[in-house]
């Protein structure tokens, strides 16, 4: 909740716009740009490897992205699914879709989550 407030009361800027736009990637926390979206690291993770899948273009909802952009969404999920599986070895994935303001952070800009899980 600290972390809400503090973005609210600092801007009203959304956070993914502006890592989007930045080319300040390990400030951050950007490990993959591709042309229509990138890869960010969740700096407040469920999990260790914790990654979100961001559009470039403030979207609210699936339905807005262009066919490209959805397409780079899922293949930049599949790439982010086989780099965690390498690295972490993981028992398994939650992945998530984030729409509107009330469903992360504060933010209506359109993201999914990927989430590595292991047994126990």
């Amino acid at each position: 909740m600290q972390y809400i407030e503090e973005l609210t009361s600092e801007s009203n800027e959304c956070i993914f716009c502006k890592a989007g736009r930045e080319s300040r990637d390990e400030d951050n926390l950007v490990v993959h740009r591709g042309s229509l979206a990138y890869v960010i690291l969740n700096k407040y993770p469920y999990n260790n490897g914790h990654v979100m899948i961001v559009p470039y273009r403030h979207v609210l909802e699936p339905g807005e992205l262009s066919r490209d952009e959805a397409l780079e969404m899922h293949e930049l999920m599949v790439l982010s699914i086989e780099a965690i599986k390498r690295s972490m070895k993981p028992d398994g994935f939650n992945i998530g879709v984030n729409m509107g303001k009330a469903a992360g952070a504060g933010f209506s800009h359109l993201h999914y989550h990927v989430v590595p899980r292991w047994v126990g």
